[in-house]
């Protein structure tokens, strides 16, 4: 009932706009009668929409899978992985390598040809090439190995010159207290060495230390 009487109201302005042209009221009447309810309310701004099918959907049955979590079986995995890795490093196909050093108490997250800042006092000097032995992490494109903390120095070579030994700029401290007439301005520039990372490279196998030699006689 509420559709028919939205239907009357748009149709009803047309009929009396169409009333001059026709004399009579009974062909409005017949032509409104055979007109069907979606033409009659085709003025409307929103026009109807047809219904949409709506179909139940079953949810699939994901099938679950127990693995057992063995010694064995993680030690297989282990033993995988590391080939792998082996792998890569025997073919050199391991791409770029990145490391992570930790120097003057921050951590940088260096590859070759890197520029680092190292801010504070810094022992060496411009020209001086020296190798970083703190070494967190190192990572190629398909691995990254971890240390615990540090990786062993055997293993991986970051090798850095100092460029250049400059001052920061100027940083100005302001002091004041409240109703006592002091005032103090301070004045604080500090050193800054810039460092270049020549190499990242890794010396040999995980888990295949090198033979060393000359070590009869030492206390490990």
């Amino acid at each position: 009932m509420a559709l028919a009487g939205v239907a009357g109201r748009y149709v009803r302005p047309t009929l009396m706009a169409l009333r001059p042209l026709f004399n009579t009221d009974t062909m409005l009447r017949e032509t409104r009668g055979k007109l069907s309810l979606a033409s009659q309310v085709r003025g409307l701004r929103t026009r109807a929409t047809p219904a949409v099918l709506r179909t139940s959907v079953q949810p699939s049955v994901v099938e679950q899978e127990v693995v057992e979590h063995t010694p064995e079986a993680e030690e297989e995995l282990t033993k995988y992985a590391i080939q792998r890795v082996n792998d890569q490093i025997g073919e050199n196909k391991h791409g770029r390598l990145f490391a992570v050093i930790y120097l003057q108490g921050k951590q940088h997250l260096v590859t070759a040809e890197d520029l680092v800042v190292v801010q504070g006092p810094f022992a060496p000097t411009i020209g001086d090439t020296f190798r970083l032995e703190k070494i967190l992490a190192v990572g190629g494109r398909d691995f990254t190995l971890l240390g615990r903390p540090l990786l062993h120095k055997d293993l991986v070579n970051v090798e850095a010159t100092v460029v250049e030994k400059s001052l920061s700029h100027c940083r100005i401290f302001f002091y004041n207290r409240r109703r006592k007439n002091s005032r103090k301005t301070k004045f604080e520039r500090e050193t800054h060495t810039l460092l270049r990372i020549h190499r990242v490279e890794l010396l040999h196998k995980v888990n295949e230390a090198p033979d060393i030699e000359g070590v009869d006689g030492r206390i490990f």
